[in-house]
């Protein structure tokens, strides 16, 4: 995501939705849509909560685009 360096703010737009029918016994597969709000319109999508964190881990530390666990 494009950010400026000199704002430290960050806003995002986070959905989250859960994908296909679950049996009873069974956990629902949830899914995580993060848009950002201040610098541009850029959505990204992730798989699992784990993938989402570990994507605001890196931006929020600077490191931006260092992690693959993500999906645009």
């Amino acid at each position: 995501m494009h950010k400026e360096k000199s704002d430290p703010h960050r806003a995002y737009l986070l959905r989250c939705w859960q994908e296909g029918e679950t049996a009873p016994d069974e956990k629902p597969h949830w899914r995580f849509s993060l848009e950002e709000v201040l610098h541009g319109r850029r959505r990204r999508g992730f798989d699992s909560l784990q993938a989402l964190v570990t994507f605001l881990q890196a931006e929020l530390a600077g490191q931006g685009e260092s992690t693959n666990n993500h999906r645009r």
